[in-house]
């Protein structure tokens, strides 16, 4: 790898580093969960409170709020306005999160930004009152500094986890809120059934302020929103999909209900329809339903979770090939029956692999194999370079790959057809 990103290397290799200190225990408790905002506050109070005096869009729910946010921010950047764009997670390389109209944060100032919050880290931590920040509270903070840097007219800002005790949560009253599609993922922290979800999701929406979300939610989902609304006196509006057509670079049924709710917040902004037709012809993200190559097919995408997997099959229908190869890793906190059932039948080989990131541990692919009763038809590879490599040895020029389940795995693999190097000297994902 080029000496050129080095200190960029070494700025990523800060932060996530940053596990490798004790939480303390208080913070660790469920029922503390609100020491984040208090914890993250007094971060960004010391760094002189850059999150302050910018024009929030804040983008939450469980699938489509990355996609919901590429289609605002590029619609956006086609009107004329400096706009901010952080989604979470990073498919390549880190800071593929933090972006500006259509190029992402120069490695370099990226690095200088690092550099800048290491003495306020330093103060911050030895004062020893909520524990020490987490890496993507840091890595938010140093977006909150860039885009202050940018003066950005809008900033597009997409949760993390969630809602109510997401670190993105510390900003004002948004110009406008959107929850997307509610549904099963990070119960361990969020709940158990989709009216504890909701709850905690709900609470990205602020008293008096413009909240959105689609008709595909659950019918409780969609009341339990509305309560909150009525009573913060905010706006509440719910996007149907409407009877036009979208020309969209995304693909799949469920990117039509994400631009139609990304359309309706661009009216309510007075954005004009030219602009709108344009940014969302222009919009794309990595690892979504992505076409990397052709003959044979090989898509990437980041499904984790039984909804998203459910949009992958949806769009599988639409694919016309003779042969599916699978290639499939999970972090270990999920269900990897309810995730995969679906797609188990369709495929002809099934490669169990992992990634190799050390943010999240990996389910690991033996007990994957188990799990999923694959007998002959997995194919176990601790190298997940290796699984590809075989799979487009098998495959022929009419056959599909589809590598799933991870968006750690898509975006390592995805170095195949375009290298982390290239990504950062072009700033272009």
């Amino acid at each position: 790898m080029s000496n050129k990103f080095n200190r960029y290397y070494q700025a990523v290799s800060f932060l996530e580093s940053i596990v490798n200190i004790p939480q303390i225990e208080k913070a660790k408790e469920k029922n503390q969960r609100d020491l984040v905002l208090k914890r993250f506050r007094y971060l960004l109070k010391l760094l002189g409170n850059p999150h302050l005096d910018l024009n929030y869009i804040h983008v939450g729910g469980t699938a489509g709020k990355g996609s919901v946010a590429v289609m605002i921010a590029e619609i956006l950047t086609q009107a004329g306005y400096q706009t901010g764009l952080f989604t979470s997670p990073f498919q390549t390389t880190s800071i593929e999160k933090i972006r500006i109209n259509d190029q992402l944060i120069d490695p370099k100032d990226f690095a200088l930004l690092v550099e800048k919050i290491k003495p306020t880290l330093d103060a911050y931590y030895q004062t020893d009152r909520f524990g020490r920040p987490t890496y993507f509270e840091l890595f938010l903070a140093v977006a909150f500094l860039y885009f202050k840097k940018q003066k950005c007219d809008y900033v597009v800002l997409e949760v993390g986890i969630g809602g109510r005790n997401d670190p993105t949560n510390i900003i004002p009253k948004p110009v406008a809120t959107i929850i997307n599609l509610v549904s099963f993922d990070h119960q361990e922290i969020l709940g158990k059934t989709l009216n504890q979800i909701t709850a905690e999701k709900n609470g990205i929406i602020k008293p008096k302020t413009i909240f959105f979300t689609t008709s595909q939610n659950h019918s409780g989902v969609i009341k339990q929103l509305k309560n909150v609304c009525q009573k913060n006196q905010a706006e509440f509006n719910v996007i149907n999909l409407p009877r036009k057509k979208y020309q969209l670079a995304m693909v799949g049924e469920v990117q039509k209900y994400n631009a139609a709710l990304a359309e309706a917040v661009a009216k309510k902004l007075g954005l004009s329809q030219k602009y709108i037709t344009t940014g969302l012809k222009k919009a794309k993200l990595p690892c979504r339903f992505e076409m990397i190559q052709k003959n044979p097919l090989v898509i990437l995408d980041g499904a984790h979770n039984i909804s998203k997997i459910k949009s992958v099959l949806e769009n599988l229908k639409n694919l016309t090939y003779q042969k599916l190869y699978l290639i499939i890793a999970l972090t270990n906190k999920r269900q990897p029956k309810k995730i995969f059932a679906p797609l188990i039948p369709l495929a002809k080989i099934i490669y169990l692999t992992r990634f190799e990131t050390t943010a999240k541990k990996c389910y690991p692919p033996l007990k994957l194999k188990k799990e999923l009763n694959l007998k002959d038809k997995g194919k176990i590879y601790l190298d997940a370079k290796m699984a590809l490599s075989d799979a487009l040895k098998k495959a022929r020029r009419k056959d599909l790959i589809l590598i799933t389940g991870s968006f750690y795995l898509a975006g390592e693999l995805r170095k195949r057809w375009r290298s982390e190097e290239k990504i950062l000297r072009e700033r272009r994902i």
